[in-house]
């Protein structure tokens, strides 16, 4: 009997959509030049391909490392807050990154065998 992946269940599947409709408002600011236009461009992409590879890899480790990398991007954008033209932007990151930290978190649980 197949024991089920990680990322097929319902909570590992609302992340990354999640993640997807994040990507899409990050291009949408960007393509509308939107202030941090750039910014907002380059993490459309990286959301978009995050939640991609995520949903098909699917395994606990993808949502451990998708958790790593959402933590980083977080406490990258710290410093950036000290900038008062890009705080906001900074801190909106802060805020998704540590939304997005705790999902994948969840979605993994303790990791224990069940």
């Amino acid at each position: 009997m197949r024991r089920a992946r990680a990322g097929s269940s319902p909570a590992a599947s609302a992340v990354e959509l999640g993640r997807a409709v994040l990507g899409v408002w990050h291009l949408s600011r960007s393509f509308r030049g939107r202030d941090q236009a750039v910014l907002h461009g380059v993490l459309g992409v990286r959301q978009l391909v995050q939640a991609a590879l995520v949903a098909r890899t699917g395994s606990g480790n993808a949502h451990t490392l998708s958790a790593a990398v959402d933590a980083v991007h977080g406490v990258t954008m710290v410093p950036l807050a000290l900038d008062p033209r890009r705080r906001t932007f900074a801190l909106q990151q802060v805020w998704i990154a540590t939304v997005l930290t705790v999902a994948e978190v969840a979605v993994v649980g303790r990791g224990g065998r069940r």
